[in-house]
């Protein structure tokens, strides 16, 4: 992204808000200075903002990652100016955050599957399957309004008969989807999402001559979310189908990582490195993922790994002997300016061999007292975001997920609900291309761990 191009728009667009008597202003990234968003608050939609500001665009969502840039609270869009308003032409760009939220009722995983009574049971039939959601909805401890809301958008999708990726809501969904809080709506998409999702697959043309499908038994399964078994020929095929809502959270690299054995039997000398790498980074029990990061540089020794051994005084070190180093410099200062000051002069070299530095905004906050319980992030943020930046440049990765994708046949299934619809896309795992993605920042570098997104 262009950031300081969509500043300029987002600067131009706060102005024209301000005019038509919309709460607005600029908000910094909390992480990244240079990103700017124009931040509304604003009681609706973010196509009924524009709507009503007679601003033509189209809304695009983000990677988590960049979400999380901008905004760790509020959800953010990317806007695509269609014809020329205030000062802008076509086709500029600017970041948007509606900072407006009425709490919502539901909590993480409220409806999914589970929640319903939908797991337990393998469905042969439609009105099986129809029968249990009706019941489970039926059951299930929500609000009315997210009641009636949930129901009428299942029975939206059962009345369809039509091979279609869009499907117009009826009359009841249309009324009850408008009472609905906007963050119950994301809780709605996301959990029921999973619900919904399974329902539009079966009545589409690929799943013709299912037998039998099911909800994984695993909560918050690594990648599949809902089987169905298809007849083809004299074989029965299992087809894993992961369900996303809007642009879907990156799965982890852990998602993936079991199925590499079976691709890389002999792998080279290369990909053995590789391989390591990815390993190290998807261990789970292996401590946070400033650990991971540090025991993936340690596999590919690069000279900053060597350099900052040098500079810790230990052949084998971890993060919190990097944390005692930075605590001697912090007790060592009595002011934040002198403590930065002998931090830069000691770590200098790091930093300009990663390529990659702490923002000032971290610094101050890191320095601002004589203690600190994750030093080891000014290092490790910087870390991780150079290790994204040689993975993504670096072939023998990208062709390692390729190769592993192509191995594994799940389906995604994106959801989202535009205008007065919901929308379905499927995708297959196996045709997509990756990129890594780390969203964390000097202040806790364990934050996120590190994931690869699919394009």
């Amino acid at each position: 992204m262009d950031y300081v191009k969509l500043t300029a728009t987002a600067k131009k667009i706060d102005v024209y808000l301000k005019g038509k008597q919309i709460k607005s202003s600029i908000k910094k990234s909390r992480y990244q200075t240079q990103i700017n968003a124009v931040e509304v608050s604003y009681p609706g939609s973010i196509d009924a903002l524009l709507k009503e500001t007679k601003i033509s665009g189209t809304v695009s969502d983000l990677t988590p990652t960049e979400e999380k840039s901008i905004s760790g609270k509020y959800k953010a869009k990317l806007i695509t100016i269609k014809s020329a308003v205030a000062s802008c032409a076509a086709k500029e760009q600017f970041l948007i955050v509606n900072t407006f939220t009425e709490k919502g009722s539901l909590k993480t995983k409220d409806l999914a599957p589970d929640k319903l009574f939908l797991t337990d049971k393998k469905f042969k039939t439609l009105a099986e399957f129809d029968k249990a959601v009706y019941a489970g909805i039926k059951a299930v401890s929500v609000p009315n309004d997210v009641k009636d809301c949930i129901k009428t958008l299942y029975e939206t999708i059962a009345a369809n008969t039509t091979h279609r990726d869009n499907i117009p809501m009826n009359a009841a969904a249309k009324k009850a989807f408008k009472v609905v809080k906007q963050q119950d709506k994301q809780a709605i998409g996301k959990d029921f999402g999973e619900i919904l999702s399974l329902r539009w697959y079966l009545t589409q043309n690929f799943a013709k001559g299912w037998t039998e499908c099911y909800f994984s038994l695993e909560s918050n399964a690594a990648l599949v979310d809902y089987i169905i078994k298809v007849k083809i020929g004299n074989k029965i095929i299992p087809v894993d189908v992961s369900a996303k809502f809007e642009a879907g959270a990156a799965p982890s690299i852990g998602a993936i990582v079991d199925n590499i054995k079976t691709v890389y039997k002999t792998p080279t000398a290369e990909e053995t490195k590789a391989i390591g790498v990815l390993q190290a980074l998807a261990l789970t029990g292996s401590g946070n993922t400033s650990t991971k990061i540090l025991a993936a540089y340690k596999t590919l020794n690069l000279p900053v790994y060597k350099k900052l051994k040098t500079l810790v005084g230990k052949a084998d070190f971890t993060i919190d002997d990097i944390s005692s180093k930075i605590q001697k410099i912090a007790s060592a200062s009595k002011s934040p300016d002198k403590r930065m000051k002998m931090f830069d002069t000691e770590f200098k070299e790091i930093y300009d061999t990663l390529g990659k530095y702490p923002s000032d905004d971290s610094l101050k906050v890191v320095f601002s007292t004589p203690t600190y319980k994750k030093y080891y992030s000014l290092i490790l943020a910087p870390m991780g975001y150079a290790l994204v930046a040689y993975m993504n440049k670096t072939p023998i990765y990208q062709e390692i997920l390729n190769n592993i994708s192509r191995e594994m046949k799940t389906e995604q299934v994106y959801l989202t609900f535009p205008g007065e619809s919901l929308g379905f896309q499927k995708k297959l795992f196996s045709n997509s291309t990756f990129k890594f993605d780390y969203g964390s920042n000097a202040k806790d570098s364990d934050n996120t761990g590190i994931k690869f997104s699919m394009k």
